[in-house]
């Protein structure tokens, strides 16, 4: 058995950095993550988008070149495996980062699941990998999972490919003609962009009157004109009712309406996982930032 001062569940931005500080102050920590450090906004979520969105921004400037007094010749071509190749180096960059930083404070890395056991007189055992480890303290900071709405229909297509949530959209090789997206939130606006900026046929399902969520109505007016200029259609005070094989049956105020998509975007949200799911009856954790007071 290992021991430790602290273990860490989670290597995204709150686990991190609390294991980095921790190691600041003289403890000896141990940190877990299974996938790669950074956690979802570096990996899957803010800094992969922005950096599909800005390949899409150099292909606006190419093509509304005159308006800055510049001239091309030709429409301009999206490399579409090239932008992806590009995003996947630059967060490769920043997870470098990131594991210089724990390296560099003293934190060891375990990329692997964790299991929490029990508590003992010594502390908390975790288990990874049929290794056990001891701490005194246990900081659970496994973030969130994608929220993909049971509707009738979708477990098929997510098994097809029809159904992708953001890991995929932000993966694809291959520009899909036409794009359904489920949810007209941040995330689905960002892939709205992007995809209607390279080529795709857009079209943004949103339950709301709205688009952008609690965004202010006349910003929200502002930036739905602008998609609308990119190509993007909505269809608002709307909700996917089923997904067929080749799209989906959506419920309008005007009745149904079936949209035939390549590719179907159902990720719109994400729900943070429960401590009970980790943490048996008989063990006590901290939050990221009660860790932080008790440091």
């Amino acid at each position: 058995m290992e021991n430790f001062d602290l273990t860490v569940l989670g290597g995204g931005p709150a686990g991190y950095n609390a294991a980095a500080y921790a190691a600041s102050k003289g403890l000896s920590v141990v940190l877990f993550e299974k996938n790669e450090l950074g956690g979802v906004c570096l990996n899957e979520g803010c800094v992969p988008s922005k950096t599909l969105l800005n390949s899409a921004k150099v292909l606006n400037y190419f093509k509304h070149g005159e308006n800055y007094g510049v001239k091309f010749s030709g429409d301009g071509e999206v490399s579409q495996e090239a932008v992806v190749d590009r995003k996947n180096k630059v967060v490769k960059r920043l997870v470098t980062g990131v594991r210089a930083k724990l390296k560099g404070a003293g934190v060891t890395v375990v990329k692997a699941e964790a299991k929490i056991l029990c508590r003992d007189e010594n502390g908390v055992v975790v288990q990874s990998e049929n290794v056990e480890y001891n701490s005194k303290f246990l900081l659970i900071a496994t973030g969130s999972s994608a929220f993909i709405p049971k509707i009738p229909g979708v477990d098929k297509a997510i098994e097809s490919g029809l159904a992708i949530t953001n890991r995929e959209a932000l993966n694809l090789v291959e520009i899909p003609k036409t794009l359904l997206i489920m949810g007209g939130g941040v995330i689905g606006l960002e892939m709205a962009d992007y995809y209607s900026s390279v080529g795709s046929d857009v079209v943004v399902v949103e339950m709301l009157g709205k688009i952008a969520g609690a965004t202010d109505e006349k910003v929200s007016a502002v930036l739905q004109k602008a998609l609308e200029k990119k190509g993007v259609k909505f269809r608002l005070s709307s909700k996917v009712k089923e997904i067929t094989e080749n799209g989906a049956v959506v419920e309008t105020e005007n009745g149904e309406e079936e949209i035939l998509a390549d590719k179907i975007f159902t990720f719109h949200c994400r729900y943070i996982k429960s401590i009970t799911e980790f943490v048996p009856k008989c063990i006590s954790a901290c939050s990221s930032s009660r860790f932080y007071q008790k440091l």
